[in-house]
């Protein structure tokens, strides 16, 4: 209930917000804080959670089926979307070294 809670929770402020963002982002997001905080304990969501763990493959079954559906739009893509790929992922590597240094070099002053 409490996981269902923070999703509804959300999925409400994602509702009034005034351009568009997933309300189960949302809902994670602030279940992580409760759980950082205290508010939430761990072992209050433990059964719930591990459950959803033990059977998150089949939630990805929907998304498989949706890429076969649209093979067809992927192979017409293939060049954006492994430029985009590679793009993204190097760029993602370059901030973490560089956030990485400079987390460093604080720590060292």
């Amino acid at each position: 209930m409490i996981i269902l809670l923070f999703l509804s929770i959300g999925k409400l402020i994602s509702g009034y917000l005034p351009f568009s963002f997933p309300g189960s982002i949302i809902g994670l997001i602030l279940l992580f804080a409760s759980l950082n905080l205290g508010l939430v304990k761990v072992e209050w969501i433990m059964l719930s959670g591990s459950l959803l763990l033990k059977y998150m493959a089949i939630l990805f079954i929907p998304v498989g089926v949706g890429l076969i559906n649209h093979l067809d739009l992927i192979f017409d893509n293939l060049l954006v979307i492994t430029f985009s790929f590679i793009f993204t992922t190097l760029l993602i590597l370059v901030s973490v070294g560089h956030l990485y240094q400079f987390l460093n070099k604080k720590e060292e002053l």
